[in-house]
């Protein structure tokens, strides 16, 4: 790192980054543009990051581009940012007992060398480094104390004020601020990319992996045997009603009945695997009689939030049945399905505690939001809501028209309904909206493309 060459290709990452964050990221609705940006990203990490075995990274943080091309809903832009930085802090995160330590310190200390691109960049410019840098400060004040002067001196003199605000707006019609706003996010972009990979190549010290507490076999036994016999009671309740369909008591319907302690149950689910892993990593350590029935407890524990889990999805099944799917509908049942693998994983933990679940659930948090990314969630959405209203399961189709462009395929087939008016209008929004935006390559986006394609077979001509 001590050589000109090495620091000039980070450099040049740097400036890439700033240029290819205003130029792709930056524009109103970006889509390929930000899959490019990746791209080019893949491309530079692939040169500069010291440790090759890290390239997966670049798996996840492509797939996550990748929404903004193929899918034209929203929802996920400002998360897929933050998760796009943890990534970044991933390429230099210690994978030891520090991890989730080091992840955070690496989000925050590539603030810190904001600084250094500047300062290499005048080093390589020899004897007009100085030069340049003593221009910049002194600009940095003269700019405040003009402001400043400007202010007063308007304050001060009402035929001042109304020339200064002519030639302010004569600066408007010449110079594009918006250009000047990206630009400036986007060299704050590069500086915190450059100083992400930068970090990789600190030396670590060896962390010595220091023996856990253990905990009271005796006041864990307790303790599940209590939570235990109450869910036994419970789950025979479901199996009686929910699962076998008894005679509900109250005048109860089943649609009623499933809407009721959904979120309860899946936020006890959660309850449950946390109990059932600090009980295996606190008596990991024990030996004799009392580990076995540890270990019986907490296979019992987790079966019994197998059916928990069970019990959740067929309530919202049935929810769903009666009113169809909802956004939150969709990701509640996607979360369920990849609890279901983490309580299969949990199952092993229990037998073999020889792995962190801690990193395991992270890699099946991560695979879920991926997934989340490339599945066109409005499209199922929009399916079910439509099945429901043709079949005269539903009396409106209000919610579908709160859409995203996704959704297009589904809707087509409300222009052959009652409902054709409110479709017609629903593929004028967006056509018109996208209108408004100057159509650059950077914002080309499949269901942008598939929305135009039906309103140009349908409306084309009128």
């Amino acid at each position: 790192m001590t050589k000109v060459k090495s620091k000039l290709h980070f450099l040049i990452y740097a400036i890439c980054s700033a240029i290819g964050f205003s130029y792709l990221v930056l524009p109103e609705k970006s889509g390929f543009g930000v899959v490019v940006f990746m791209i080019m990203q893949c491309f530079f990490l692939h040169l500069l990051l010291p440790d090759k075995k890290r390239l997966w990274i670049t798996v996840p943080m492509f797939i996550l581009s990748c929404n903004s091309f193929i899918s034209a809903n929203g929802i996920w832009r400002a998360a897929n940012f933050i998760v796009f930085v943890f990534l970044y802090a991933m390429l230099s995160a210690e994978y030891n007992s520090r991890f989730w330590i080091s992840l955070l310190e690496n989000v925050i200390n590539p603030i810190s060398k904001f600084p250094l691109p500047f300062q290499w960049g005048m080093k390589t410019t020899k004897g007009k480094g100085k030069v340049i840098g003593r221009i910049l400060i002194a600009l940095l004040i003269t700019f405040p104390v003009l402001l400043v002067l400007i202010l007063l001196l308007s304050s001060a003199d009402m035929v001042f004020r109304n020339e200064i605000w002519n030639v302010w707006k004569e600066l408007r019609g010449i110079i594009k601020f918006s250009v000047i706003r990206k630009g400036i996010i986007g060299i704050i972009a590069g500086c915190y990319l450059f100083g992400s990979i930068l970090q990789c190549y600190r030396l670590v010290p060896p962390v010595k992996e220091k023996a856990g507490k253990q905990g009271d076999l005796i006041i864990f036994i307790l303790l599940l045997s209590g939570i235990l016999t109450v869910y036994t009671a419970f789950c025979i309740i479901q199996f009686k009603y929910l699962f076998a369909g008894a005679q509900l008591p109250f005048d109860l319907t089943y649609t009623e009945y499933a809407r009721k302690g959904f979120f309860e149950l899946l936020f006890l689910t959660g309850i449950n695997i946390f109990l059932i892993l600090l009980t295996v990593f606190m008596t990991k350590e024990k030996k004799g009689f009392g580990k076995q029935i540890a270990k019986v407890l907490c296979s019992y524990l987790c079966a019994i939030t197998v059916v928990l889990l069970i019990s959740s999805f067929y309530r919202m099944y049935l929810y769903c049945l009666d009113d169809g799917l909802t956004r939150m509908r969709f990701l509640v049942f996607g979360f369920l399905i990849f609890e279901g693998i983490g309580l299969l994983v949990t199952f092993g933990y229990i037998i073999n505690p020889k792995f962190s679940m801690v990193t395991v659930y992270a890699a099946i948090a991560l695979t879920y939001y991926l997934v989340l990314n490339i599945i066109p969630i409005d499209y199922f959405v929009a399916k079910s809501q439509v099945d429901m209203y043709l079949s005269g399961k539903r009396e409106g189709v209000e919610y579908v028209l709160t859409l995203s462009e996704d959704a297009a395929p589904q809707i087509e087939r409300l222009l052959t309904s009652d409902a054709k008016e409110q479709a017609k209008e629903f593929f004028c929004y967006h056509i018109e909206r996208n209108n408004e935006i100057p159509n650059r390559w950077q914002r080309w986006n499949l269901s942008d493309q598939r929305c135009q394609n039906i309103y140009d077979r349908h409306f084309g001509e009128s």
